[in-house]
């Protein structure tokens, strides 16, 4: 099995990183974003919306990048779209999506 980085393939674990834009300071990033279960979540195939089984999480700790770590079971779609919502308010940073379209195994 390859390496989970580009490309991406279906049905095979994935990661890829974001940085997430400050809401009280448009035009940079958010140092540190707090990440809780509910505010980063997937669709598959543009379905329903689903929390990750694993909350991405900040690397190296309290920088600005955030890591995402999509399973095989995730991945395991012809369009595969994540949706960053900060639940709380005001929001801690700003709305963000990501659409994969991983190549076929």
């Amino acid at each position: 099995m390859a390496a989970p980085f580009n490309p991406p393939i279906k049905g095979e674990d994935f990661e890829f990183d974001v940085c997430l834009e400050d809401y009280a300071n448009p035009g940079f990033f958010k140092a540190n974003p707090t990440l809780a279960a509910g505010d980063v979540q997937i669709s598959k195939d543009n379905g329903s919306l689903a929390n990750l089984a694993s909350l991405p999480t900040v690397n190296p700790a309290s920088g600005k990048i955030v890591d995402v770590a999509l399973t095989a079971t995730e991945m395991n779609a012809d369009k595969v779209t994540v949706i960053f919502s900060d639940q709380t308010s005001p929001p801690e940073w700003c709305d963000f999506a990501v659409t994969i379209i991983p190549q076929s195994a």
